[in-house]
């Protein structure tokens, strides 16, 4: 990985960390989780029991199946849920999550929604508040 995307990275993830300080009005703030570059892992961000990783990428409509392999993997555990958050140049910020996150009567595992940023946050805060009040609560311990 070049220097270049490195950075662009990098940028992006505090991009979607303070958007989701913003949008979703967090007292606390949303760091990146720097251990990420070494560990394989490793999401970029937490929020609650929401594993996100994020992606900045030139050209192109859809994610590379590699990026939610890898936010599948960095989510493995009890209670945690992937969302992959990319964007591609003059395209909208988009959130892939697992159907069955946000409807228990989806029984596939497999299947995924993509959401455009401002309906993922109506979805954090309509049906996610725990997690938004974890977040909250952990920070402070």
């Amino acid at each position: 990985m070049s220097i270049n995307s490195r950075n662009k990275g990098a940028t992006f993830e505090r991009q979607i960390a303070n958007a989701l300080i913003n949008d979703l009005n967090l007292t606390n703030p949303v760091k990146r989780i720097l251990e990420q570059t070494r560990t394989k892992e490793l999401p970029d961000l937490m929020l609650g029991n929401w594993c996100i990783e994020c992606k900045a990428y030139g050209s192109g409509a859809e994610p590379r199946p590699d990026w939610w392999e890898q936010v599948l993997a960095s989510s493995k555990g009890a209670d945690l849920k992937p969302a992959l958050v990319y964007k591609f140049n003059n395209r909208p910020i988009k959130v892939r999550i697992l159907a069955c996150t946000i409807n228990k009567d989806i029984k596939n595992t497999l299947v995924t929604v993509d959401l455009l940023w401002p309906d993922f946050i109506q979805v954090l805060l309509e049906l996610f508040q725990k997690d938004i009040e974890l977040h909250e609560k952990n920070f402070q311990a």
